[in-house]
C-alpha cells in the first residue's frame, strides 16, 4: 500500500524483558576478576575505601529489603519474585567484590554498623515488627503495591548508578574503575526490568501513583541507610552525591515515573543527611573539649584556660531523630559518632 510507513530495525519496541534468562545468567561472584596485587602496588584512598565499605552495606542490605517485600502481594506476582530473587543474588556478590578490596586495604568497616544502644534496640524492634505490619497494612491495599515497591527500587538503582560513577571520577584507579563497569553492567540489566515495569504499574493505577506519592518521601534514600551510622550516610552525599546531581537525580524521577511530579526525594535525604551529620560534628567536638578538661585541668590550666585540644575532635554524640523507611521500619532517636576521615568534595559527573 503506499504511503504505508513500516518500523525499521532500529525502530522496533524493545523486546520484554526475559526472566527466564535473567534467572539463568546471574552473575555471581567477581572475585577472580579482582586484581588485589594492583590495590597492594597502589592503594585507594582512604575515604574511597570508606565510600566502598558503605556500599557494601547498602549491597547487602537487600536481604532485609527482600524479606520485607515478599511478604506483601507483591510474591504473588510470579514474574516480579523471580526477578527480585535473582536481582538479589547479584547484589550480594558486588557487596563481596567491594568487601574483597575493603579487606585488602585493612580497613575496619565495623563501626559502619556500629549504632549507638538506643538506635540499635529500635532498629531491631523494628525489622521484627515490620513484615507482620507490612504484610497486613500491604496485603490491604492489594497489588497496588507492587508498583510503589518497583519504583523505589528504581530510584535506588538511579542514586547508585550516579554514585559509582562519581567515584570513578573522583579515584580513576584502573581497577576500581574496571569492578565498577563491570557493577553497571550487572545493574544495567536490574534497570531493565524494574524501569519499564514500575512505569507501566504507575501509568495504569492512580492509587498506585498516590501510594509512591505518599511512602516514597518516607524513604531512607540510598535503601539500606536506615540501618547504618548517619555520619556515614553524610560522608556518602557529601563525597559523591553534590547539590547538582542530586536535583538532576530528582528531575530524572519527577520525569520518568507517572505522579511524582511533586516530589525531590534525592535532595531532602543529602539535605537531611548532611544536616544531621553536621550537628553531630559540632556536638561532639564542643564534647571533646569538655572531656579535655575534664581529664587533663592542668594542662588546660597552663594554655591559659584554652579549650582547645587533640580531644576536640574525637568521638562525641548527638540525638537525632530517624526516617521511615519503604517497608515500614522506624528509625528511633538514638546517637551518632562523628568520623576523622578526610573527606572528598566533587559535583556532578559531566
Amino acid at each position: 500500500m503506499s504511503g504505508e510507513q513500516t518500523m525499521s530495525v532500529e525502530e522496533e519496541a524493545p523486546l520484554p524483558f526475559d526472566v527466564r534468562d535473567f534467572a539463568r545468567t546471574a552473575v555471581g561472584s567477581h572475585r577472580d576478576s579482582i586484581d588485589l596485587a594492583a590495590f597492594a602496588e597502589h592503594p585507594l584512598d582512604p575515604g574511597t575505601v570508606r565510600i566502598l565499605a558503605y556500599m557494601r552495606e547498602l549491597e547487602r542490605s537487600t536481604m532485609t529489603y527482600l524479606r520485607n517485600v515478599l511478604v506483601t502481594p507483591t510474591h504473588k506476582d510470579a514474574r516480579v519474585t523471580a526477578f527480585l530473587t535473582t536481582w538479589a543474588f547479584e547484589k550480594y556478590w558486588i557487596a563481596d567484590a567491594f568487601e574483597v578490596i575493603v579487606q585488602a586495604h585493612g580497613y575496619d568497616a565495623a563501626g559502619i554498623q556500629d549504632l549507638p544502644r538506643l538506635r540499635a534496640l529500635g532498629l531491631e524492634i523494628a525489622e521484627r515488627a515490620t513484615p507482620i505490619v507490612e504484610s497486613f497494612r500491604a496485603n490491604s491495599i492489594g497489588a497496588d503495591v507492587i508498583g510503589l515497591h518497583l519504583a523505589s527500587v528504581t530510584i535506588d538503582e538511579w542514586i547508585t548508578e550516579a554514585a559509582h560513577l562519581r567515584l570513578a571520577a573522583l579515584d580513576p584507579h584502573p581497577e576500581l574503575v574496571k569492578l565498577l563497569a563491570t557493577v553497571q553492567t550487572v545493574k544495567a540489566r536490574h534497570r531493565r526490568f524494574v524501569e519499564p515495569d514500575a512505569v507501566r504499574r504507575l501509568t495504569d493505577s492512580k492509587r498506585a501513583r498516590s501510594l509512591a506519592r505518599r511512602a516514597l518521601p518516607r524513604t531512607s534514600w540510598p535503601i539500606g541507610a536506615s540501618s547504618l551510622r548517619r555520619s556515614e550516610t553524610a560522608f556518602f552525599y557529601r563525597t559523591l552525591v553534590s547539590e547538582a546531581l542530586a536535583t538532576e537525580i530528582d528531575e530524572h524521577v519527577r520525569s520518568t515515573l507517572p505522579g511524582l511530579s511533586t516530589l525531590t526525594l534525592v535532595s531532602t535525604a543529602r539535605r537531611r543527611a548532611l544536616a544531621r551529620g553536621g550537628a553531630s560534628n559540632e556536638v561532639a567536638r564542643r564534647l571533646g573539649r569538655a572531656a579535655s578538661l575534664l581529664r587533663h585541668p592542668r594542662a588546660a590550666t597552663a594554655a591559659g584556660g584554652s579549650t582547645g585540644s587533640a580531644a576536640a575532635d574525637t568521638t562525641g554524640a548527638t540525638q537525632t531523630t530517624g526516617t521511615t523507611d519503604t517497608t515500614g521500619a522506624t528509625q528511633t532517636t538514638g546517637t551518632t559518632s562523628t568520623d576523622t576521615h578526610t573527606e572528598q568534595k566533587g559535583g556532578a559527573p559531566g
